[in-house]
């Protein structure tokens, strides 16, 4: 793709931008982002969701990208918040730094683009979270997902309430935030949390063959109908209908 490539305010050269606690990289019409603080289990802080923010609005706006990965480096996708960074901080402040996590979850539930999380280790709290907004989850044998968040003496944040019961039961889902007991990536799959588990090497791999597929497509009506499935719990069938019908 050439050495560097200026678009909306992100240099990429030699296919990658270059970010503190992130990585992104491009390879075709395929996006990747990575959590990159391995040493610590991928937590993030004030500074990554920043990171993730720019890099998501350049996929956003990037018409040669079709398809965007999530995946991590190391043992963890993501295990949720770096908590020494919140410690001591105010409930204002506290309440704005997660109004600001929460404009990822907004931006990747309305990007117009399929997102294949790819679970390359631990997701707990909210790292499991961020990956349940994405459309399509695959995960690797040794992956192991948790709402933490009981564990701790926190309510679950970054959306989980919300994603976690249409991927599971209502019931299944307070059972799963209510004890925030640890599940493997085959319980995971049985109950329908993730579309498939592949073997640890093979994880990057199956996740751009997917996404690959995908790109064979035709953006705009893939992109139509994410946001009508993103709906469809909400609407009745008359009303799925007509924005079926101006699509």
């Amino acid at each position: 793709m050439g050495q560097m490539l200026r678009r909306k305010g992100l240099t990429i050269r030699k296919g990658k931008a270059i970010f503190k606690k992130i990585i992104f990289e491009k390879e075709e019409r395929v996006a990747v982002i990575r959590f990159h603080r391995p040493e610590v289990m991928n937590v993030y802080d004030l500074e990554t969701v920043e990171e993730l923010i720019k890099a998501i609005d350049h996929v956003r706006n990037d018409d040669h990208t079709k398809v965007l990965i999530l995946t991590g480096t190391g043992k963890a996708f993501c295990v949720g918040v770096d908590i020494t960074t919140i410690k001591g901080v105010s409930v204002d402040q506290g309440t704005e730094f997660l109004k600001r996590g929460h404009q990822i979850l907004l931006n990747l539930f309305t990007l117009g683009k399929p997102i294949i999380a790819a679970i390359n280790g631990y997701a707990f709290g909210a790292g499991w979270n961020l990956a349940l907004a994405s459309d399509i989850i695959i995960a690797s044998e040794d992956a192991t997902f948790s709402q933490a968040f009981v564990k701790i003496g926190l309510v679950s944040d970054m959306g989980g309430m919300y994603f976690l019961p249409r991927f599971v039961s209502l019931s299944k889902a307070k059972e799963l935030m209510f004890v925030g007991e640890t599940m493997d990536a085959k319980e995971a799959e049985r109950i329908g949390m993730v579309n498939r588990v592949v073997p640890k090497d093979d994880l990057e791999r199956v996740a751009k063959e997917l996404a690959k597929k995908i790109t064979l497509g035709p953006l705009k009506p893939i992109g139509l109908m994410k946001k009508i499935l993103n709906q469809s719990a909400y609407l009745d069938l008359p009303s799925l209908l007509e924005l079926e019908a101006q699509a």
